[in-house]
């Protein structure tokens, strides 16, 4: 018999049960409906995963909480009287070691960053820029001489004229004109004789001034730290001053409060851009080069990354060198905080507390040449953030610096968000919970964690699995059910009409086909039918999920700069569904044509003669 006939055949046999061949289509569609919406389900929630886990970072920021309070009294000149406030106070400065020792996956322990006060031959600071300009630099801090127009005590405002101003002059010039001075915060000044000239380090007294008016400017002496326990103070100049000790210590407080605001850049270490916070949240990115690499940070690489505003000053290109040449160290306040301000804008650093114990200079105690191997720019949050950038701030690896040379440390504190952080593995914020609950310590420390959203989106991903699988399995029972349905029906319960066939003279390969064509172009048929509405359900069911408030953006991921408009969401890909519908329909096709060989096989076992009195099963 030839192929055709045996087709034709075949397919009139099945449809002598009509009923029986569309409840099969029926069954074998809405299972390959199923089976293609849970596979392209599944598989385009691990796209998602695939394509945003390296867009997710956990970071943890840790801020020692005070121990205790102390009580300071103040006199205010204006009150007449002292003052009390309380000061929050730390009896142990805790190591970042504490955090370090806990069995938690750590990408990056914890680090507790200083930022280093560094010069360099070249280099031209914001603020040096504006002072050569002829910017307003406002004179709120003035290191002056003076001389009072009269004989008095500055126990309140006095009038005194300025002789010389050695750091911080406005524009017009304060030389020659009377300013407001008082010395406000001491109960017993010394009394100011007129003709005699006095030398201060002074700042306007913005807070606990004598009037409230707008407009009126009073000046208040600045101490000069020497230490924790010794100040400079301002006063008298005699004739012989300048060859003095004081007269010495006040030269250096002069060239290295120039130094600092004229030539000196914060330059921060660290042992990954994402432990800063500008760069993690995204605020911060690398607009030309590239980032600092996981191994230069690792092998203490001599590169570093550079604030756009201080490369635009220095006419700094990627790839070029700089000579840095760091001589203080700052573990406490963060590089935002002791600064100076030309235009309204934050553009040099400002401190008191830059002599020696005794009144010396610090000297360099590390230097050494950095390539720049990216320039950044960063967005500012608009507030007085103290997790902000300064910005002419320069960026280095950790490692870059040995830990041995690191001295000259001006200000040690507790670890504060702004200067400890870590790294953990995405979805290890509760392991690290449980861990960091068994430290004795734990209440004197607030962990703070950002993972850009990880949780949310992780908690997102597992519901659309769960309901993936479901799916899945919804239709991989309705295939294997439909598909013993219909093989039993179609081959098992027609071994007599096999028996017949083969009493007719057919071969065993014939009446194979005779049984298979039907079948297999039925479930052909139902497969591909429900592959395609699979596929279009998948779309809609993934377009109803990626709504616009539940998109992530990869923008700044990483810390590189990257189009804005490109946005990271579970979306319908059209190859995932494609692939879905061929996998789902060529799965359930060659499953059903392998039983259908292996049961028809078995019929064909059977002695013809055995079957032919048997009554086939209608």
């Amino acid at each position: 018999m030839k192929n055709n006939d045996l087709m034709k055949n075949s397919i009139k046999q099945l449809f002598r049960k009509k009923w029986m061949s569309i409840l099969f289509f029926c069954i074998i569609m809405l299972g390959t409906v199923f089976f293609t919406l849970g596979c392209s389900l599944w598989m385009s929630v691990q796209d998602s995963i695939n394509r945003m886990k390296d867009s997710f970072t956990t970071i943890g920021t840790v801020t020692q909480k005070p121990d205790s309070i102390t009580i300071e009294k103040r006199w205010d000149a204006a009150l007449r009287k002292y003052k009390t406030t309380e000061r929050s106070n730390y009896t142990q400065i805790l190591s970042e070691d504490i955090l370090n020792h806990l069995d938690v996956a750590y990408i990056h322990k914890l680090e507790k960053r200083p930022f280093y006060g560094t010069v360099s031959p070249d280099f031209i600071t914001p603020y040096r820029a504006n002072v050569t300009d002829g910017e307003n630099v406002s004179g709120t801090a003035l290191l002056m001489e003076f001389s009072p127009l009269e004989d008095c005590v500055p126990n309140g405002p006095v009038e005194v004229e300025v002789k010389k101003v050695y750091w911080g002059d406005d524009n017009p010039s304060l030389v020659g004109k009377t300013i407001s001075f008082c010395d406000h915060y001491n109960e017993n000044p010394e009394p100011l004789k007129a003709g005699k000239r006095y030398i201060a380090f002074s700042g306007w007294n913005i807070v606990d001034k004598h009037s409230k008016e707008a407009g009126i400017i009073e000046y208040a002496p600045i101490p000069i730290s020497l230490g924790k326990d010794r100040t400079l103070e301002w006063g008298e100049m005699n004739a012989d001053f300048w060859n003095t000790d004081t007269g010495e210590m006040w030269r250096n407080f002069i060239d290295e409060i120039e130094k600092l605001s004229y030539k000196a850049v914060p330059v921060t270490p660290t042992g990954s851009t994402e432990l800063l916070i500008p760069f993690h949240e995204g605020r911060a990115a690398v607009a030309k080069g590239e980032d600092i690499s996981a191994e230069e940070y690792d092998g203490g690489a001599k590169v570093c990354l550079v604030s756009q505003t201080f490369a635009n000053l220095n006419h700094l290109q990627v790839g070029q060198k700089i000579r840095l040449q760091m001589y203080f160290s700052d573990y406490e306040t963060p590089t935002v905080e002791n600064v100076i301000s030309t235009g309204g804008m934050v553009t040099g650093m400002f401190r008191s507390d830059i002599l020696t114990p005794k009144g010396g200079k610090y000297d360099v105690f590390y230097e050494a040449d950095y390539i720049v191997k990216g320039i950044y720019s960063v967005q500012s949050t608009g507030g007085e953030s103290l997790y902000e950038f300064a910005s002419d701030e320069i960026i280095i690896p950790s490692a870059s610096v040995p830990e041995e040379k690191v001295r000259n440390i001006i200000a040690e504190g507790p670890m504060r968000g702004y200067n400890a952080s870590f790294q953990i593995e995405n979805g290890g914020i509760n392991d690290f919970y449980k861990e960091f609950s068994k430290l004795p310590e734990a209440s004197l420390l607030e962990i703070t964690f950002d993972d850009k959203g990880y949780e949310r989106f992780a908690s997102q991903m597992n519901n659309m699995q769960t309901i993936a699988i479901i799916i899945f399995l919804v239709g991989f029972v309705s295939v294997i059910a439909s598909s013993a349905f219909l093989l039993y029906s179609a081959i098992i319960r027609q071994r007599r009409r096999t028996a017949i066939e083969r009493a007719l003279g057919m071969s065993r390969r014939e009446c194979r086909v005779s049984l298979l064509t039907g079948i297999m172009l039925l479930t052909i048929a139902a497969a591909c039918a429900g592959g395609t509405i699979g596929g279009i359900a998948t779309e809609k069911m993934l377009n109803a999920a990626s709504l616009e408030e539940d998109y992530f953006s990869s923008m700044y991921s990483k810390g590189i700069a990257v189009n804005k408009d490109e946005e990271m969401s579970i979306a319908a890909n059209q190859n995932i569904v494609k692939n879905s519908i061929v996998f789902a329909v060529s799965a359930e096709v060659l499953g059903i044509f392998a039983m259908s060989l292996f049961l028809i096989g078995r019929n064909l076992k059977v002695n013809p003669i055995q079957l032919l009195g048997v009554r086939e099963e209608e």
